[in-house]
């Protein structure tokens, strides 16, 4: 199959680049997608299904681990995301599930602002030390890459939008302003214990 050509699997979650989240996978035609990739080693996309909606930015994904492959063939399946792509059109194929030809989004290339990106580590240990207690790892402050919005944001609490929004961003920074905004806003709400219970219910993310 051409590089350029991805199975797709329409979901209700954003993957990220480097994220990882577990899947259930229990249709027919997922658990040939699925299979193949791993019997193949290659990458699949996974694309936020939105209220009936088709969003066009996705990540692609490889099978990391298998947890538990059932009689029936259903599989317990620990997913990873390596790169991001904008969904040009679908591919007319055999297959029982759908193909895309697919642009892959390359980086920015631009300085990360280490300000910027201090600031925000600062608020997100906040966040998640008042969220998850010691659950979740805080991140060095000194961190400052290229992907440190896309791990942050894992363990964020951002509703489905706003993380399809982070994941369309071109740039780090825009993303780490995002990022910034969100969690200021976030912090003095985490008072209320209906808020917290929200974010711990939509978190699908592995540490």
């Amino acid at each position: 199959m051409n590089e350029n050509v991805l199975p797709l699997f329409p979901l209700q979650i954003v993957l990220f680049p480097g994220s990882s989240v577990p899947l259930h996978i229990f249709e027919e035609r997922y658990k040939a997608l699925i299979g193949e990739c791993i019997a193949e080693k290659k990458e699949f996309g996974v694309n936020l299904i939105h209220e009936n909606e088709f969003l066009k930015v996705g990540c692609a994904a490889r099978v990391s681990t298998v947890l538990h492959r059932y009689e029936d063939g259903r599989m317990d399946i620990v997913v990873q995301g390596t790169r991001r792509y904008r969904l040009e059109q679908s591919v007319e194929g055999r297959a029982p599930y759908l193909l895309g030809h697919v642009r892959f989004l390359a980086t920015s290339g631009e300085e990360v602002n280490k300000v910027l990106a201090a600031d925000t580590i600062m608020l997100y240990n906040e966040f998640v030390s008042k969220v998850y207690r010691d659950q979740v790892a805080r991140v060095d402050v000194h961190t400052c890459d290229e992907g440190l919005s896309f791990r942050l944001a894992q363990k964020a609490g951002m509703d489905l939008l706003r993380r399809q929004k982070l994941l369309e961003s071109e740039s780090e920074n825009d993303r780490l302003e995002m990022l910034n905004a969100y969690l200021t806003a976030m912090l003095p709400r985490l008072d209320r214990l209906e808020e917290v219970e929200r974010i711990i219910r939509s978190d699908g993310y592995l540490q």
